[in-house]
């Protein structure tokens, strides 16, 4: 559930194999399997996975985005409020 910084490498590769299997499974001539009850179970249950997936990371991004948004505004407004008010002083 929890990703630290040097475990995003990783889990952007694991995203990328997972999406160059699906496209190898998508290519695969005989469908027997995809089309039978079970087959469509189980890309049904991917494709949930991956909406999950997905959901998640655009989340974690927007709010990773947020939090260095919120720190850039602290580091850059620290200095200068702090120099206006020597100089009303």
């Amino acid at each position: 559930k929890f990703l630290t910084e040097q475990d995003m490498e990783l889990f952007y590769n694991l995203l990328n194999q997972r999406d160059q299997l699906q496209t190898i499974i998508d290519q695969t001539p005989n469908d027997g399997f995809k089309v039978s009850p079970e087959g469509r179970s189980l890309l049904a249950e991917i494709q949930q996975d991956n909406q999950y997936i997905i959901e998640n990371v655009q989340f974690r991004l927007s709010r990773s985005k947020r939090h260095h948004q919120v720190s850039e505004v602290y580091s850059g407004s620290s200095s200068a409020p702090v120099s206006r008010m020597n100089w009303k002083r």
